[in-house]
């Protein structure tokens, strides 16, 4: 079934998408920011939710990164990986003098011991991120020898997201499958405070390797799921950053002229799956469901043509939002 791109949003308020001026960041140490809803939990072995991601992104910082035009570079990593081997080696070295941010020295076998816990924790959501990787070797203090079952292309995209997070070695052993209680990473910022369904606190971190990252002291993530009672938050100045705005809020925004309103088309998508052959369950064989929608492929493009995704846009979502037909982006490039 083909899918839809979604757009999201950000409203910033006084903080020009958290681009304040030098002067400004001396007034302003602690930013304020409203999330739809409340992540989960906050061990990126674990994690599911896309908004757990947004926090991840301030405290927990990959082997790798990947910018607005989908180019892939280092971040943890201290340059792109040497593949050998046909594909089935992947040679990853690391930055030096990377600390946690309890202190604990970032090093191979440290990064060896998260890669192991994201590839074989039971209940990992990382586990099939990373199926193809065999093992992980240590070859030196900062270097990881990655051995594949086959050449696997997205590996390197893989360690972009939660799966390329190293985590504390020192945190690990102090709290085991308590981890995401008080997540220990590598980042700008460190895990403070957590109330669930109501904030999330990172203050910034003493250990980090570029300081001057920080732009605040401190950011607190405020849950607010009622799109109306976050604008008025904003409106009144209690927050400074507002997550995920309604399409039907946005043209009301963009007159008051208050507030700067970015616009990004991002690589998660929404759609309609269609079950074929899943009959007793996925771990079980697939069998005939006896439908028509299942059983005719006529039935499923006769379905996917009658969608009007761009009337829909227009419709549902005031054209803010990008018809797509994969889950696969056309070119690169976000709209701002």
């Amino acid at each position: 079934m083909r899918k839809t791109l979604r757009s999201l949003w950000l409203v910033a308020g006084a903080l020009a998408a958290l681009g304040l001026t030098d002067a400004a960041h001396a007034q302003k140490k602690t930013l304020v920011v409203a999330l739809n809803q409340d992540p989960d939990i906050l061990d990126p072995t674990l994690a599911r939710t896309y908004v757990g991601r947004i926090i991840f992104s301030q405290m927990c910082e990959k082997l790798y990164e990947i910018d607005e035009s989908l180019k892939i570079h280092p971040q943890l990593a201290a340059d792109l990986p040497a593949i050998t081997d046909g594909g089935r080696t992947v040679t990853i070295k690391l930055r030096a003098g990377v600390k946690f941010n309890d202190g604990t020295p970032m090093d191979a076998e440290s990064v060896k011991l998260s890669l192991d816990r994201h590839r074989t924790l039971p209940g990992s959501n990382r586990t099939s991120e990373l199926a193809p990787v065999e093992a992980v070797e240590v070859v030196d203090p900062l270097t990881l020898r990655l051995r594949l079952k086959a050449p696997f292309s997205p590996l390197l995209a893989q360690l972009t997201d939660r799966a390329g997070m190293p985590l504390s070695p020192a945190a690990l052993k102090k709290l085991g499958d308590k981890f995401g209680t008080a997540p220990v990473c590598v980042g700008p910022w460190q895990f403070t405070e957590r109330v669930a369904q109501d904030r999330i606190v990172v203050e910034r971190s003493p250990h980090y390797f570029a300081p001057a990252q920080a732009k605040f002291d401190k950011i607190v993530f405020r849950i607010i799921p009622d799109d109306n009672v976050r604008l008025a938050n904003l409106r009144s100045g209690d927050i400074d950053v507002m997550h995920l705005v309604s399409p039907t809020d946005a043209t009301a925004i963009k007159k008051e002229g208050k507030f700067e309103l970015s616009n990004v088309t991002g690589l998660g998508y929404q759609g309609i799956t269609i079950n074929l052959r899943n009959k007793t369950g996925k771990l079980n064989p697939p069998g005939d469901l006896g439908t028509p929608l299942a059983n005719d492929p006529r039935v499923r493009e006769a379905f996917d043509l009658s969608i009007d995704r761009e009337a829909l846009n227009q419709v549902a979502w005031d054209g803010l939002y990008t018809p797509g037909c994969t889950p696969i982006r056309a070119s690169g490039g976000w709209a701002r």
